[in-house]
């Protein structure tokens, strides 16, 4: 089983005042799934790569994951669910995962604006809980 990590492409501006880290959920979301036996797990970083759509979908299209995460926090939701579009539209199989606490906490909203995200995931007591 193919899986996918995928920060999304998004930059307000803000952040970037910050410095450029990786994601701090990559390890943590990608050291559960080690940890559950899962081997075959790529992480592609959009936004530290400036990753545009279409470029994103040619290595989603070479790579024809199994199941795709993308994370979501409150300003970049919407490019979360964009990201996730595109997966469904290249491999429509594949299980579409959006998580974060925007998300677990507007699962509802979220599952009826983009109804093509299959999964929400949210973390609690430092363990991962699927939602929906």
């Amino acid at each position: 089983m193919r899986i996918m990590l995928i920060q999304p492409n998004y930059h307000s501006g803000g952040a970037e005042i910050a410095g450029n880290w990786p994601p701090s959920w990559v390890p943590y979301v990608g050291g559960a799934l080690k940890t559950a036996g899962f081997t075959d797990i790529e992480f592609v970083d959009a936004m530290t790569n400036f990753i545009e759509d279409e470029e994103l979908a040619q290595i989603i299209q070479d790579r024809q994951p199994d199941i795709v995460l993308a994370p979501a926090i409150t300003p970049m939701i919407y490019k979360s669910q964009n990201t996730l579009k595109i997966v469904k539209q290249i491999c429509p199989n594949a299980k579409a995962i959006m998580g974060g606490f925007p998300p677990t906490y507007l699962y509802r909203e979220v599952l009826n604006e983009a109804p093509w995200v299959d999964y929400i995931f949210g973390g609690k007591e430092k363990k991962l809980r699927l939602i929906y």
